[in-house]
């Protein structure tokens, strides 16, 4: 997978690019960045941890950092979405769907 840069994502948009997107792309690339680093930390460790709580037992929970990596996916995505750029959302500009019922009314 290619490191997703501004350049890339404007290409992506193409025609539907506005300058109001902006905003979104450079925090998507910011994120995506921020993605990767923890998934190369996540790498070197272990995906589950000991953690002693209060009344002194040792249990295995899952890392933080997969939690937080899992979250962070779940921003990229939601950022792809506010720019159309979900496969199901170019699919339907593929197809010619619209949501729009207005013209059906």
């Amino acid at each position: 997978m290619a490191v997703p840069t501004a350049k890339l994502l404007r290409e992506y948009l193409g025609e539907n690019y506005q300058e109001s997107d902006e905003e979104l792309i450079k925090l998507y690339v910011e994120t995506h960045q921020f993605y990767r680093k923890m998934k190369s930390e996540l790498k070197k460790s272990d995906l589950l941890m000991e953690h002693t709580n209060k009344a002194g037992a040792t249990n295995l929970v899952k890392n933080p950092l997969a939690i937080e990596l899992t979250k962070t996916v779940q921003v990229l995505n939601n950022l792809l979405k506010s720019l159309g750029l979900t496969p199901a959302q170019r699919k339907k500009v593929v197809n010619g769907e619209d949501d729009n019922d207005f013209d059906n009314f």
